[in-house]
């Protein structure tokens, strides 16, 4: 996502195959009830795409500096670094539904387990929230926890301490600890490991779930923000280089 928009890249032929303007920086994304979701670091705006016309279907204010996006129990969920909250937007009226205290700093946020998990980054915590009640009803201690990336059984943590952890959904309890690279974000499940990406770096960590250690690191471009898995392969954004790396596992 370059100069306010959001780029489609058709992955036969990995060729842009449309550009559309979504805000000033648009920084999350996701899918849900039929639509492309993109929230914006510099407005407060949550934008809503319809993929099969590529046109803007609404716009919602929601907070400023908002970070994760994530859907889940028929809503679309953002973080907002500015005010420690998370919004739950309802799709069918296209605005805000609930308005949550969710640390001072939270970031990542994902659907998971039943429930929505927010990384806070500034109060060193992954936090639980019931998405009937919208209320936090956990919060399990973390260093710097930035993102999270589930897996069939555990949630698995990046942080700002250059590591990433294992997170028992159930207890809370950490059954493991990965140093990775500098800065590790956004990560995704490619070929059954799970690939991070170190912004810092310009790496990404294959670790490997059975032993719970990086089998391998490799460059790949500058400022490595986020991995998605497409049609098998890995698609890493170089967010420096304004690049999209495709890589075969």
């Amino acid at each position: 996502m370059i100069a306010g928009r959001v780029v489609r890249i058709d992955p036969a032929s990995n060729a842009i195959a449309r550009r559309i303007k979504a805000g000033q920086k648009p920084f999350g994304l996701t899918y849900g009830a039929k639509s492309l979701w993109v929230s914006d670091r510099n407005l407060n705006r949550l934008t809503r795409i319809n993929p099969r016309t590529n046109r803007i279907q609404a716009r919602i204010k929601i907070g400023f500096s908002s970070y994760g996006l994530a859907f889940g129990a028929g809503s679309v969920w953002v973080t907002s670094e500015s005010d420690g909250t998370v919004r739950r937007v309802n799709p069918k009226k296209n605005r805000v539904s609930a308005k949550i205290k969710a640390g001072s700093q939270p970031n990542g946020v994902v659907y998971a387990f039943g429930a929505i998990w927010v990384a806070d980054l500034g109060g060193g915590s992954v936090l639980k929230i019931d998405v009937r009640r919208n209320k936090v009803i956990a919060r399990y201690p973390v260093t710097q926890a930035d993102w999270i990336t589930p897996s069939a059984d555990a949630l698995w943590v990046s942080g700002e301490s250059n590591e990433v952890v294992k997170l028992d959904p159930a207890t809370g309890a950490i059954t493991a600890h990965v140093p990775v690279g500098h800065n590790p974000l956004a990560s995704a499940w490619i070929a059954g490991e799970l690939w991070v990406p170190n912004i810092d770096d310009g790496t990404i960590s294959v670790i490997d779930p059975a032993t719970n250690a990086v089998r391998t690191t490799f460059a790949a471009g500058s400022g490595t923000l986020a991995v998605a898995e497409t049609a098998g392969d890995a698609c890493v954004s170089a967010s420096n280089d304004g690049e999209i790396w495709r890589i075969r596992p």
